[in-house]
């Protein structure tokens, strides 16, 4: 039996909708072809489903952030030891569209637990606290941040506090080592990150401060902070002895041992034509990338621009913006990568993966075969790209550079990918919840 992810298909006019009671702003209406489904929503047990019967669920509370009123339904039924049926499904605002549950849009998958160990799953654990966005590991510990909150669907998730936390795991045992309060207002504006980069850890917070640590006194000193100026660049990249800093607003902020030595506004380099654009937008820097004395930088516009920076970054200039010139609307480049030491791999939303030369900025090959198009995070490892496709997935896949083909899906308990790593031959993986160790070289389907 195939294994097969559920999916719940909403219906905004039906006949059957029509004919049961009208709904208040507060009732959902949910009927389904399988009869024995057990309906959840956020967490708490709702009915359980006859095969064509309407439930009528009264939803008496907003749950979720910012007053929207977010609910998550949960569908599931055993089928046997091996297989069941289960769906997740976020939804919001009032009124309520109803739902209805088939054959076709649900079908048996293989259980979680069992799809993962076949994947290639060794080890899991559970972080402390049960939201979580980033990581990075080193020869001796997992660094995650997480967050707690205080309105989420999810009871399980659910604490009385909103805050922001550092949670450091031993890398063999997989036990909590330390945990440290970094934020105590856990705010939504801004971006946050974690970099491992020449003996120290920074982390980018939520309130827009830098903090740093040398790792071997992580645990007894207290934090130094970077000194900034823009509180919105907070995605760090390091290379050799230079810390990036970028974000929001076009700036890359380039910091040498901990100093600030220059910045650079990209929006300055905008491609021939952008004025002609109906979306004339440049607000977001997605990744950079440094080699040999070049940076390159990805946007919001559909470009990678390119910039000498010298012996000094004191003597950057602009050399030329890398971009598809048959493509004419702007979209999102998101993430940036060094394959073979002179190949510059780019990871794009909807124009897929492209291989550019570092050396003469030619454009090498548009690989075949990525899912949807979409390049959202990736890494390097050996003649393959790990890559994510977006965050509400379950999906990380490793891709052949020498077959141009998708050869496995580390795909298992996980209702998403937020982050991931590879060290030690192992594959580490991070969910809102949870830190999963893969092996990351399994055996592909069929051999």
């Amino acid at each position: 039996m195939r294994a097969m992810l559920g999916s719940i298909c909403f219906l905004a006019v039906s006949a059957w909708a029509q004919e049961s009671v009208v709904a208040t702003d507060r009732t959902l209406h949910l009927q389904s072809d399988i009869e024995g489904l057990h309906i959840s929503i956020d967490d708490r047990p709702r009915g359980i489903t006859t095969q064509g019967g309407i439930l009528k669920l009264d939803i008496k509370e907003d749950v979720g952030t910012g007053g929207f009123g977010f609910h998550k339904l949960v569908v599931y039924k055993e089928i046997n030891a091996t297989h069941e049926y289960y769906a997740e499904r976020e939804f919001k605002y009032k009124p309520y569209d109803p739902i209805r549950i088939s054959k076709d849009t649900l079908q048996p998958r293989l259980k979680r637990a069992l799809l993962a160990k076949q994947n290639g799953l060794l080890q899991s654990v559970q972080l402390k606290h049960r939201l979580a966005s980033k990581m990075a590991t080193d020869e001796r510990f997992i660094y995650v941040l997480s967050q707690s909150r205080s309105k989420v669907y999810s009871t399980q998730k659910r604490e009385p506090s909103d805050a922001e936390y550092l949670e450091i795991y031993d890398k063999k045992t997989l036990a909590l080592v330390h945990e440290m309060l970094l934020n105590a207002q856990d705010l939504d504006s801004f971006d946050r990150d974690i970099l491992l980069h020449q003996g120290y850890l920074y982390v980018a917070s939520k309130n827009g401060k830098v903090l740093f640590w040398e790792t071997k006194k992580l645990l007894t000193e207290a934090p130094k902070e970077l000194v900034t100026s823009d509180k919105e660049l907070n995605r760090l990249r390091g290379f050799g002895a230079y810390l990036f800093r970028f974000g929001k607003g076009g700036i890359v902020e380039i910091y040498h041992h901990n100093v600030h030595v220059k910045s650079l506004d990209t929006k300055k380099q905008r491609f021939k034509g952008y004025e002609t654009l109906e979306d004339k937008r440049f607000d977001r820097i997605f990744d950079v990338l440094y080699t040999d004395n070049t940076l390159f930088v990805a946007n919001d516009l559909g470009e990678v621009q390119v910039y000498a920076l010298g012996s000094s970054p004191k003597e950057s200039s602009f050399i030329t913006t890398l971009r598809d010139i048959n493509v004419q609307d702007a979209y999102d480049v998101l993430a940036l990568a060094l394959y073979d030491k002179q190949t510059l791999a780019v990871g794009t939303d909807g124009h897929g993966l492209v291989l550019y030369d570092t050396k003469t900025l030619n454009a090498l090959a548009s690989l075949p075969n990525i899912p949807k198009n979409r390049v959202y995070r990736m890494r390097v490892w050996n003649d393959t790209v790990l890559l994510t496709q977006e965050l509400d997935s379950p999906h990380l896949y490793r891709y052949d550079l020498k077959r141009k083909k998708i050869t496995h899906d580390f795909q298992g308990e996980a209702n998403e990918v937020m982050d991931f790593e590879i060290s030690d031959e192992k594959l580490y993986t991070l969910d809102d919840g949870h830190v999963y160790v893969w092996n990351v070289n399994p055996k592909e389907e069929g051999k």
